[in-house]
C-alpha cells in the first residue's frame, strides 16, 4: 500500500467568480427601458441675468434725471423746514438755522453719489420664461418675476421725464409691482411690447 507524501502546502479552495464589472453593471439589458435622467432642483437652474452679455443697462442720461426728480421731491421738505426753524421758536436761532443747514448739506451730496452708485447698480434681463431685474443703492435687490405671473403692464411719464425722454414702466403680478425708472421711450414701449407678447397680456400705455 502506498502513500502519498506530504508536500507541507495545504489544499486550496476553490476561488469564487469574479464579480461583474461596474461598467457591465451599468450596461441595460438589451430591450430594457432607458434609466430616468435626475433633473436638477428649481433653486439651481441659472436666471437670464446671470449671463452678462444678457442684461441691459440704462442710458447714463439717468443720472441727471434721477438727481432733478430727487431734488424737486426733497425741495417741499427743505422749505418746510425752513419755515419751521423762522416760526417755531425752538432752541436759539443759530441751532435751528445749524439743523437746517446740516440737512441741507446731506440732501446735497446724496444727490451727488447716490444716483451714480444707482445706475451702476441697475440692470435687468428678460427672457422667454422670466423678468430678471437687480436695482438698489445701498442694499442691492434681484428680482425675477416668472412671465406667466406677469398681469398688467403701465408706463408712465411725468414732466420731468418728458424733458429728459424718460419713462417708467411698471409691471404688476398678483402679489406686488416692480418698476423700472429711467428707461427711454423707444426703449420702454420695446420692453412693454416684448414682455406683453411673451406674458400674453395686454400693456396698459
Amino acid at each position: 500500500m502506498t502513500s502519498r507524501p506530504a508536500t507541507g502546502v495545504p489544499d486550496q479552495a476553490p476561488m469564487p467568480p469574479a464579480p461583474l464589472s461596474s461598467a457591465a453593471e451599468a450596461t441595460p439589458a438589451p430591450g430594457s427601458p432607458p434609466a430616468p435622467v435626475e433633473t436638477p432642483p428649481i433653486g439651481s437652474l441659472p436666471l437670464v441675468g446671470d449671463e452678462v452679455k444678457e442684461r441691459q443697462r440704462l442710458s447714463r442720461r439717468v443720472i441727471s434725471y434721477w438727481r432733478w426728480r430727487w431734488l424737486l421731491s426733497l425741495l417741499p421738505a427743505l422749505l418746510l423746514l425752513a419755515a419751521l426753524a423762522i416760526v417755531i421758536p425752538w432752541g436759539d436761532a443759530w441751532l435751528r438755522w445749524s439743523a437746517f443747514l446740516v440737512l441741507a448739506v446731506a440732501a446735497f451730496v446724496a444727490l451727488i453719489i447716490l444716483p451714480p452708485i444707482r445706475y451702476r447698480v441697475f440692470w435687468y434681463a428678460i427672457s422667454p420664461t422670466e423678468i430678471d431685474i437687480q436695482h438698489g443703492i445701498i442694499f442691492i435687490k434681484r428680482s425675477v418675476i416668472p412671465m406667466n405671473r406677469v398681469q398688467s403692464m403701465r408706463v408712465e411719464r411725468g414732466p420731468i421725464a418728458d424733458h429728459f425722454q424718460m419713462s417708467t414702466l411698471r409691471i404688476s403680478t398678483a402679489a406686488s409691482t416692480l418698476s423700472v425708472s429711467g428707461l427711454g421711450r423707444p426703449e420702454a414701449d420695446e420692453v412693454c411690447t416684448r414682455i406683453s407678447q411673451l406674458a400674453d397680456v395686454a400693456d396698459d400705455l
